[in-house]
């Protein structure tokens, strides 16, 4: 089976996208398939401009230039997998051959309808998710990346529900629990010592990621452990991928002495990041909204408790080896982490365990049903007799993680 691979354009810089398409690119070959991969090139981005026209030299590359080059690459194809939603718009150029897309999530489509409210859109933000919505629609296949994901998919109605499955997505990088000396020679030049008990977080600065709520939360849990007079579970907090937002720094100088105590760090390496979920009390990750909520799973492979946002789809995926909690409720999210503390060892336990349950290698497999099924589906069909009617693939199930 030769399948064609669809990435995303390398200045947007969307990591965790690239290393969804590279985990691809190196699965399914083990599984007997040929794979190319395939990105928009940068090219006229690359040519001396004035900052604000490098969004507009960036749209060139993407929609005027690569659409040609993409119907070329793919009369080599049985199958074109276009490996991210975003680029839902390069559908159309790939009618001719089977095709698969895989929908991470539909928030940004959703905040360009209105429907979420606390991301600003602007008309060509609006513009650009009418595309991907249209694309989306046209696609032979669209794989969730959650049932969560399926379901939001589903009440906007692009697409008909027999058109869509769920592939859940599997470690796009090697979590793992390491020794305790790796994990202090990684961190020793991050200036954690191997006495600091810290609270992680790992997200940007984007309102639903909830930060605020994770300051909050430490605070409490400070505030909480002074007036037992028993040591706090954890005694700092790290916040990886974003600075203090103004709301947190005012919810800072609200708590005299707590600055120190919270530490930022930017531009982790893969080692970097291991080496944080493997040395962290928890991690803190109570977002209101995501598509799959990739740190989970990371952080569980790592052997480090979770505490997460009782909602789906951190929920399903984090199976009964994290703690849910209320994401508006700071107070009751500290409490919870306290009252964890004797079980974490088994936390750790069930975690590794969980996570082993999303290999890269099970959602290559789910893929190459998909692609069978695609391709089958391509072909003139047989009338159908009560033996063969209702026959399709299944979906990759949280029951099955």
């Amino acid at each position: 089976m030769k399948v064609l691979l669809v990435g995303n354009y390398e200045p947007d810089d969307w990591t965790s996208m690239r290393a969804y398409s590279d985990m691809l690119e190196r699965e399914l070959p083990r599984l007997g398939c040929t794979v190319r991969a395939i990105r928009p090139p940068a090219r006229v981005i690359r040519w001396p401009m004035p900052a604000r026209l490098r969004k507009w030299a960036g749209y060139v590359d993407k929609f005027l230039l690569f659409p040609w080059t993409l119907r070329r690459a793919a009369r080599w194809a049985d199958v074109v997998h276009i490996c991210d939603h975003s680029n839902a718009m390069y559908v159309r150029q790939v009618r001719a051959r089977p095709n698969l897309l895989t929908c991470h999530d539909v928030i940004a489509i959703q905040a360009a309808r209105g429907i979420v409210t606390d991301w600003q859109t602007g008309l060509s933000g609006r513009l650009l998710q009418q595309m991907i919505a249209s694309g989306i629609a046209q696609a032979d296949l669209v794989a969730c990346v959650s049932q969560a994901t399926q379901r939001e998919l589903a009440s906007l109605e692009l697409i008909e529900p027999a058109r869509t499955t769920v592939v859940l997505n599997g470690l796009n990088g090697d979590f793992r629990p390491l020794p305790a000396e790796a994990v202090r020679q990684t961190l020793a030049p991050l200036q954690l010592a191997p006495t600091d008990r810290y609270l992680l977080h790992v997200g940007h600065e984007h309102p639903r990621k909830n930060r605020l709520a994770v300051l909050q939360a430490f605070l409490q849990l400070q505030a909480d452990a002074a007036a037992s007079g028993m040591p706090a579970v954890a005694d700092t907090l790290v916040l990886m991928g974003a600075g203090l937002t103004p709301a947190m720094e005012a919810e800072l100088d609200r708590a005299p002495g707590m600055a120190p105590r919270i530490r930022i760090l930017k531009d982790m390496s893969h080692e970097q990041l291991r080496a944080l979920y493997c040395g962290a009390v928890g991690l803190l990750f109570p977002s209101l909204q995501e598509g799959f909520g990739w740190p989970v799973i990371e952080a569980q492979a790592c052997g480090c408790p979770v505490f997460t946002s009782d909602l789906p789809p951190l929920n399903e995926i984090g199976s009964a080896a994290a703690v849910y909690v209320d994401p508006r409720d700071p107070v009751a999210i500290a409490r919870a982490i306290a009252a964890a503390a004797p079980h974490m060892a088994d936390m750790r336990r069930q975690g590794v365990d969980n996570a082993a349950k999303f290999a890269p290698g099970l959602m290559a497999a789910h893929f190459v049903s998909a692609y069978r099924h695609v391709i089958d589906a391509s072909q003139p069909q047989p009338a159908a007799t009560p033996a063969t009617r209702g026959l399709g693939i299944p979906d990759s199930e949280p029951g099955q993680r």
